[in-house]
This record gives structure tokens, sequence and C-alpha cells, in this order.
């Protein structure tokens, strides 16, 4: 489900460019964007309705590289309607979560910031298969590369 909600999202609001861009994407997807100042230091992303309108907010405190990833997984729990408010600290951003909504909405983000088709092109296609470089394409982590490699058995 993750995947296909990714996929959905891909096609009806990316622009067809690496990195794709997430904070492009939810406004595309007609989610409000933007930064809460008064946000816990411990919180990094809130997903939640105001007013009927579907917004995301997150810590301005961290780096947009984070922040990036942040926004794809509320995104995530826009797009697989998993209700109407998330708060979510580092603990929920661990690959592998055991609830399912924080899963689902890892999964969504690594979906939707590393589409596997645009991977497989650039491995299989332009002979891209330096690990930074693929990092610096998507404009991911160390760990979020090294997760979409192994889950598209390009590494064990």
């Amino acid at each position: 489900m993750p995947r296909m909600a990714a996929r959905y999202m891909l096609s009806e609001h990316w622009d067809g460019k690496l990195p794709v861009d997430p904070f492009a994407i939810a406004r595309s997807a007609g989610v409000t964007v933007e930064h809460d100042a008064e946000m816990e230091p411990k919180e990094l992303g809130r997903f939640e309705f105001v007013d009927g309108k579907p917004h995301i907010y997150t810590n301005p405190n961290e780096p947009v590289s984070r922040l990036r990833y942040v926004v794809a997984h509320e995104l995530g729990h826009f797009a697989l309607e998993h209700g109407k408010r998330f708060v979510d600290t580092a603990l929920q951003f661990w690959p592998v979560h055991y609830d399912r909504a924080e899963h689902q909405a890892n999964q969504f983000a690594l979906e939707l910031l590393v589409p596997d088709f645009a991977l497989n092109i650039m491995i299989s296609k332009r002979n891209i298969m330096n690990f930074v470089r693929l990092t610096e394409i998507f404009a991911v982590s160390d760990l979020v590369m090294k997760h979409r490699l192994k889950k598209l058995k390009w590494i064990y």
C-alpha cells in the first residue's frame, strides 16, 4: 500500500526531476507545509488537519536534509489516510518501526524520495554505481540509500 500511494503521488505531483522535492509534491497535493517555531526540540514533524485542510509542520531547527525525509514521512500519513493528527519524534523515523502507521509512513517516504524506477535507471542505464554519488543524486542519507539498494537487491 505505501508503494502504490507513493507511486500515485509521484505520478500526479512530481516534476520528474531528481532529487524528488517532497515540499513541492506536498504543495501540489494541496498540503500546506510550514515550520512550527514552538515545536518541542525532540519533535521533527507533525501532520494534522486544520479547518479541514491538511498541514505538515516541521521543526525549524532541523537541517533541510532531514526535513526532506520528515516531510515525505508526514506526507505518507496524509496519502495513506492514517487519521487526523500525528506528532513524530526521531523514534518514529527508524526504518524498522513496530507501529503499523509509522512503518507505512516510513515505507512511503523511502519510495517517494528514491523511486525504484529512478534508482534502477541510474544504476543499470547510466552506470552510476558509486554509493556517495547516488546519495547526492537523490539527496538522501546513507541509511535511506542503503535501505533502498537492499530492498531492490542491488546490495545484500
